[in-house]
């Protein structure tokens, strides 16, 4: 009678310590769906990265191969003129600081 008892008792402790350690060790459930949640968000970055180096490896080919685009490109970002262009330039308001911190006279 008291081995059964005994034995039941150690096999209910032995569970419950599988149990938590199933659960809570540094190798259990939650770490374990924790680093999943952490792989598909670095996938979806992956994938965001790999259709950015698709587009990047596009637009050197079309600069490479598309004179059209590549003066494009040098007319919009570096400013360049074409002869027949004039380029205004209106500059900026100052601002006072007494505007900004409110002080108006």
């Amino acid at each position: 009678m008291i081995k059964s008892w005994l034995l039941k008792g150690l096999a209910l402790l032995v569970l419950g310590w599988m149990s938590y350690d199933l659960l809570f060790s540094d190798h259990g459930y939650r770490v374990y769906h924790a680093e999943k949640l952490e792989l598909e968000q670095l996938q979806q970055q992956l994938d965001t990265l790999k259709a950015q180096r698709e587009k990047l490896a596009k637009d050197i080919l079309r600069l490479r191969h598309d004179p059209k685009s590549l003066e494009d490109l040098v007319h919009k970002e570096l400013g360049y003129l074409y002869p027949d262009e004039y380029m205004i330039i209106i500059p900026q308001k100052k601002i006072d600081k007494k505007d900004v911190q409110g002080n108006k006279e």
